[in-house]
């Protein structure tokens, strides 16, 4: 209706104007827009127009309006919202979008999965475990649409090819598998430790659960890290026989992020938990203040280990 308002109005200066109407496919993307342009292309060989006004009903629409330019010019533009606020169906197909985005999905969603699946594992050390299985089950949703999975088939053939990469370590001698499996229990006590250091603390509050949740665990998985890149040191000397240079800056970075948060917890635990600052103050400066003086230190050494740049002389 919108076309036939802007069509009358423009006959009146142009007897020559003409309605046409393109449609896609039900299956938005590439299959749609192979349909418009096909049909763009009929309608640009028996009209011939010199130029097109585009009149859409959406941003999903609009985003097809470069393939129309490309081959018409294009001198006036319509939206028109049927049946909902504009808004909205501009945020939904942004979204669906950016969703389809791989790296999108990598740095947002399954992020997002994650601590679906750890708030869940908190969760289901309370009476009630419906609710935290739920937010599991979303958790592992999510991870799967976010990672590279199109089927259950995929999961399972790779799970097939990290179990034949494994099995290919572990004959080859390999050390770091082992290294890595530790990493991955410890990181599992500690997100059992903590779940249930945060059900037996008697907090009601969901904030204070997670800090304390955090409190027991984080040095669980500190050690993980460790183990984890200890695994990838002890690899690395074997093969070239030599360590990296920077094994142990980044294992004091692990041990000095470890205190960082620690002492981050006990603050947000005295604003949130009602604990006595008087008692958590000695631990939180201990905490930063050993955090900081390990940086300092790592950085000094490995500055000195670099050691002073020759001049370069000219000529």
């Amino acid at each position: 209706f919108s076309a036939i308002s802007i069509y009358d109005g423009y006959r009146k200066e142009n007897p020559d104007a003409e309605i046409a109407t393109i449609c896609g496919d039900a299956h938005v993307g590439t299959v749609s827009d192979i349909a418009l342009t096909r049909q763009l292309d009929q309608i640009l060989r028996d009209v011939r127009p010199e130029r097109v006004f585009l009149v859409s009903d959406g941003a999903e629409d609009e985003a097809f309006s470069p393939i129309i330019s490309s081959r018409i010019r294009v001198d006036h533009v319509r939206r028109v919202y049927v049946r909902q606020t504009p808004t909205a169906e501009s945020l939904y197909y942004t979204i669906g979008r950016q969703l389809k985005n791989p790296r999108v999905r990598r740095k947002i969603v399954a992020p997002l999965g994650f601590v679906l699946l750890l708030f869940g594992a908190i969760y289901l050390a309370l009476p009630y475990a419906a609710s935290g299985l739920a937010l599991i089950l979303a958790g592992l949703y999510l991870i799967l649409i976010s990672l590279p999975f199109t089927s259950l088939r995929d999961v399972f053939e790779k799970g097939g090819q990290y179990y034949a990469r494994v099995r290919d370590s572990v004959a080859s001698g390999e050390l770091s598998i082992f290294f890595n499996v530790s990493a991955l229990i410890l990181i599992l006590v500690g997100v059992f430790f903590g779940a249930d250091l945060a059900s037996r603390s008697g907090e009601t509050s969901y904030v204070a659960m997670f800090l304390t949740f955090v409190f027991g665990s984080i040095w669980f998985f500190v050690i993980g890290a460790l183990a984890f890149e200890g695994g990838k040191v002890i690899s690395a000397y074997l093969k070239h026989r030599r360590a990296p240079r920077h094994a142990l800056a980044v294992a004091v970075s692990f041990v000095a992020l470890g205190l960082l948060v620690l002492g981050m917890t006990q603050i947000l635990q005295t604003i949130f938990a009602g604990y006595n600052p008087a008692a958590s103050l000695p631990l939180i400066y201990l905490s930063i203040g050993l955090a900081v003086f390990l940086v300092a230190v790592t950085g000094l050494s490995y500055r000195s280990r670099e050691g002073p740049k020759e001049p370069v002389e000219d000529g």
